[in-house]
């Protein structure tokens, strides 16, 4: 997705009959996740201009597929003497600045495997997939390591690159052995590239339109951007001041990017990037105005660290703060300490969304059970990445990566699961088309992270919930 085109998607869903009403149901209501057959064509004209490699036409002719009928709660199995057992990879950050997001990949992970094997069994397959889930910490060498010590062991396929620094790291290992790697959060413009990792999330230049777009909409006119200075934080950035940029170009009025602050990811405190953050605003607020001024900071959970210094300087509160999919649904930014400025200043934070499929449901009831809180969109996509893994293996009759990500293709196009229809660009690239917006609302006398809005990328429209 590198270059700028007004695109067309034309997607055609061709539907088969339905066999007996359970061809093609999900597993949470008798089978996998499935082909969904509709005799229809549905053209979608962009309203907005992003950045993407070409015009995308995209035409699904699923096979049709029945599948067993199984219960929606799936039991473990262990495989039986003659079944063969194949090993995928799960490289997580259940510990560092991600650790929220390593909770919630984690437990659907551990819960779509036995769900995955009920499957196999019920359809006497002689064949099971084994997740073995290891913590990156986040850390690109930590994940690197772990995932040359598992691919030693055998492990050809992995469920990783959950950071885009982590999946940077990666790609030049995997590139050269052959390994498949698929992320379900990556997003870094910068890996757009045709290799051997595919992510299930979208590169960031549709989300810098849709950060940008939100502050406007909230008012701000003058944008201080704060962010992490690595692959990531550089590329959504990027993305974020030059869309901002040119939604003030087009407006006419008097606005602009005031000042950018790049910081160390590996700082632990914030206390001279804050106390020149609320100098910069402290000058701006006062030839703006204080409802002209936005602050967008790009972080991952350092943003409880930056918050808590922000506390000291009163100006940062009284001016509209953004976060990104970094900061969604994260537990960090529910710190008693902060919580009430994070609040106040309406610090709103973007990830790409899950269309609402039955499959969604199942993973919504197994993280509000295990973790107390509803899942964020990459914990969708890590559903799927499961599923169509699993799909493709049986396809391809082998336990191949090269043979495994040909065979994704044909199943990407049958296959409709917990994040709805997957599909790629000729980067191995998940095509933006919404992206969720986030904020901490109080419940009751808590504080809960809630789905506050959406951004429509194809019509450069915000829908705001009631």
């Amino acid at each position: 997705m590198a270059t700028k085109t007004n695109f067309v998607y034309i997607v055609v869903l061709v539907l088969a009959i339905i066999v007996a009403g359970i061809a093609g149901y999900f597993i949470g209501r008798g089978g996998a996740p499935s082909a969904q057959p509709v005799t229809t064509s549905i053209t979608i004209e962009k309203t907005v201009t992003i950045e993407l490699t070409k015009t995308a036409t995209v035409t699904y002719l699923p096979t049709l597929t029945t599948y067993t009928t199984l219960s929606p709660t799936p039991t473990t199995t262990t495989p039986t003497s003659g079944v063969e057992v194949y090993k995928i990879g799960a490289l997580l950050p259940l510990s560092g600045q991600l650790a929220s997001f390593g909770a919630e990949l984690k437990t659907i992970l551990e819960y779509v495997e036995q769900e995955i094997n009920s499957y196999l069994q019920s359809q006497g397959k002689n064949w099971r997939i084994d997740i073995i889930i290891e913590d990156t910490a986040i850390d690109p060498k930590t994940h690197l390591e772990k995932l040359m010590s598992l691919h030693a062991a055998g492990v050809k396929m992995f469920i990783g690159g959950v950071s885009s620094v982590e999946l940077g790291e990666a790609l030049s290992y995997c590139n050269s052995k052959g390994i498949l790697i698929v992320s379900p959060s990556s997003t870094s413009p910068a890996l757009a590239l045709p290799d051997m990792a595919l992510r299930y999330a979208p590169p960031d230049h549709a989300q810098g339109v849709a950060i940008a777009r939100i502050l406007w909409e909230r008012g701000a006119r003058w944008l201080i951007v704060m962010w992490r200075h690595d692959t990531w934080g550089d590329g959504l950035a990027d993305a974020t001041i030059k869309s901002f940029d040119k939604i003030c170009k087009a407006s006419g009025e008097s606005c602009g990017i005031v000042e950018r602050i790049p910081y160390d990811p590996n700082a632990k405190e914030f206390s001279l990037e804050v106390s020149q953050l609320a100098s910069i605003v402290e000058d701006a607020t006062k030839k703006y105005g204080k409802d002209k001024i936005g602050i967008a900071l790009i972080s991952f959970g350092e943003a409880e660290a930056v918050f808590a210094a922000a506390k000291n300087y009163p100006i940062l509160s009284e001016v509209k703060w953004q976060g990104s999919d970094g900061t969604a649904n994260i537990v960090e930014l529910l710190n008693p300490g902060i919580v009430d400025m994070v609040v106040k200043v309406g610090f709103y934070s973007t990830m790409a969304s899950p269309e609402l499929t039955e499959k969604a449901d199942v993973v919504k009831k197994v993280i509000r059970e295990k973790l107390g809180r509803d899942p964020m969109g990459y914990t969708y996509f890590a559903y799927d990445i499961a599923w169509t893994l699993a799909l493709a293996i049986d396809r391809a009759g082998k336990y191949d990566p090269i043979a495994v990500k040909e065979a994704l293709n044909e199943v990407l196009k049958e296959y409709t699961g917990a994040s709805g229809k997957v599909i790629l660009d000729e980067n191995g690239d998940r095509v933006p088309l919404r992206y969720d917006i986030w904020a901490i609302v109080k419940v009751g006398d808590k504080y809960e992270w809630k789905v506050v809005g959406s951004y429509d990328v194809l019509k450069d429209r915000i829908q705001w919930s009631s």
